[in-house]
């Protein structure tokens, strides 16, 4: 009866990262297989205060429908964690939706169709293989070794590509602290492989729900995002997962306005808006303070982690 589904149906494969959720629901394990945030380092006792003053003064506005695009303030709000990170944005350059795994989806939808080509990191992230993958896209692997993405092999892959008269949509990378791998893009290489997609008219999505957490100070200037450089056409996904708590699902996507307009299309119609009751809460930390006093302890916590 496999006549029943559709093209997309039929390719589609399960996500190895909810397998793993399966088996890190047990609190025995300690599992380094996934991007779980450790639950010790969500912020409970700033999360219950929010929660408690909602519960004594929630208007019916918090639970009804929102913007498709997202909260205005929010959205402000993150104009201004761009900022901190480099990137020049006002509150019309990004858009909410529900978890950056949402945010990878729509960017499919928005940019591929059946065939297309992409090229990814080798390894990359398993959540983005399986979206890519149900899209029906074609991913081309680029090596890495200890510094990242290996900018010559980039080259020689897209080179190869041209002579066989195909030209990527565009690269997905983790340039921080890569899932799986680990590694992180250093400076030269950011620099170097945003010129080159310049060059070859290739979009680069870059996904970045771990910049915030490198342990020393003295580690930031290296997690510069790749849209801050200016040098090449860059989607820019991140997500409060990591730096909160994963079950708010609250992401960001900041992207050209042509772009940002057929994603909002494309939200519109699968799920009209991300959580309001979510966006609440989120726009309550970040203007409370409490994302900068959870994200310092967070570095903290897990600096203890590793070294044990």
């Amino acid at each position: 009866m496999a006549d029943r589904f559709s093209r997309d149906a039929r390719v589609m494969q399960p996500s190895p990262i909810r397998a793993l959720a399966k088996i890190t629901a047990d609190e025995k394990i300690i599992s380094l297989a996934g991007g779980h945030p450790s639950a010790d380092s969500f912020p409970m006792d700033e999360i219950r205060s929010v929660l408690a003053r909602f519960a004594a003064s929630a208007t019916p506005a918090t639970f009804q429908y929102g913007q498709t695009a997202g909260r205005a303030e929010l959205r402000a709000a993150i104009a201004g964690i761009l900022k901190e990170r480099g990137i020049e944005a006002a509150a019309g350059d990004n858009m909410l939706c529900s978890g950056s795994q949402r945010g990878l989806d729509l960017i499919g939808r928005v940019l591929l169709d059946p065939g297309d080509t992409i090229l990814v990191e080798v390894p990359t992230y398993p959540g983005a293989v399986a979206c890519f993958r149900n899209l029906q896209a074609e991913m081309v692997g680029i090596p890495q070794d200890e510094d990242g993405l290996r900018t010559d092999a980039l080259q020689r892959t897209l080179e190869r590509l041209r002579q066989d008269h195909r030209r990527p949509k565009f690269l997905y990378t983790v340039p921080n602290f890569q899932n799986p791998s680990g590694a992180t893009l250093s400076r030269g290489r950011r620099e170097e492989l945003a010129e080159v997609c310049q060059r070859e008219g290739v979009f680069i999505v870059e996904d970045d729900p771990y910049g915030e957490l490198y342990f020393d100070e003295a580690d930031r200037p290296k997690m510069l995002p790749i849209a801050a450089l200016g040098k090449a056409e860059v989607i820019y996904i991140s997500s409060f997962s990591k730096i909160l708590a994963p079950g708010l699902r609250t992401a960001f996507i900041h992207a050209p306005a042509d772009i940002l307009e057929r994603l909002e299309l494309a939200a519109q119609a699968s799920d009209l808006c991300s959580g309001t009751l979510d966006q609440a809460l989120v726009l309550e930390l970040v203007e409370g303070g409490a994302l900068a006093r959870s994200i310092g302890r967070i570095r903290g916590l897990y600096k203890s982690k590793a070294e044990a």
